[in-house]
C-alpha cells in the first residue's frame, strides 16, 4: 500500500515506508478542526506514530480535533491510550471527538468505557457537523 497524500504516515513492522502497511493516519484541515484519517492497526507498535500526528495537529491550535476510526482494523489498549492523550491534550479549550462505527473500534471503546469520556460519532459527517453548526455545538455530548 502507498500512501498518496504527503500528510501519510506509513509504518511497517520493521518501521519504515515499504511493503504492507500497519498503519497510515491522514491529516485534514475543514475549517477550524484537523481530522486524522487511521487506517489499519493501532497497537503498541504503531500507538507512537499516532501519538505524533495528534502532536503535529495540535501544534496548529485548532477549535478541534477529529480521530476518524472508520477504516481502523484493529484498536488495542496502546491506542486507546493514544486517544485518551490525544483528548487530554486539547481539553479543555477545544473540541475532541472520534468516529468510530464498526466493532473493531466501537466495542473496545465501549466496554472500557471511553464513551463516557470522549464523544463517539458514527460517521465523519456527523463528528464535523457536531464542531462546526450551532446546533451541533448545543446537542454535542460533555467530553
Amino acid at each position: 500500500m502507498q500512501a498518496e497524500h504527503p500528510d501519510a504516515v506509513i509504518v511497517d513492522d520493521n518501521g519504515l515506508s515499504a511493503g504492507r502497511a500497519l498503519m497510515t493516519v491522514v491529516s485534514a484541515a475543514h475549517e477550524q478542526l484537523v481530522i486524522l484519517t487511521v487506517e489499519g492497526s493501532i497497537d503498541v507498535l504503531t500507538a507512537p506514530q499516532l501519538s505524533e500526528a495528534v502532536s503535529q495537529a495540535l501544534s496548529g491550535q485548532p477549535d478541534g480535533l477529529i480521530i476518524d476510526l472508520t477504516t481502523t482494523e484493529f484498536l488495542a489498549s496502546a491506542g486507546m491510550a493514544a486517544l485518551v492523550a490525544a483528548h487530554e491534550a486539547i481539553a479543555p479549550r477545544g473540541m475532541f471527538g472520534v468516529v468510530a462505527a464498526g466493532p473493531a473500534t466501537t466495542r473496545p471503546l465501549t466496554v472500557m468505557g471511553l464513551d463516557q469520556t470522549m464523544v463517539l460519532y458514527p460517521t465523519l459527517n456527523d463528528a464535523v457537523t457536531a464542531m462546526t453548526t450551532t446546533e451541533g455545538l448545543a446537542d454535542r455530548p460533555a467530553g
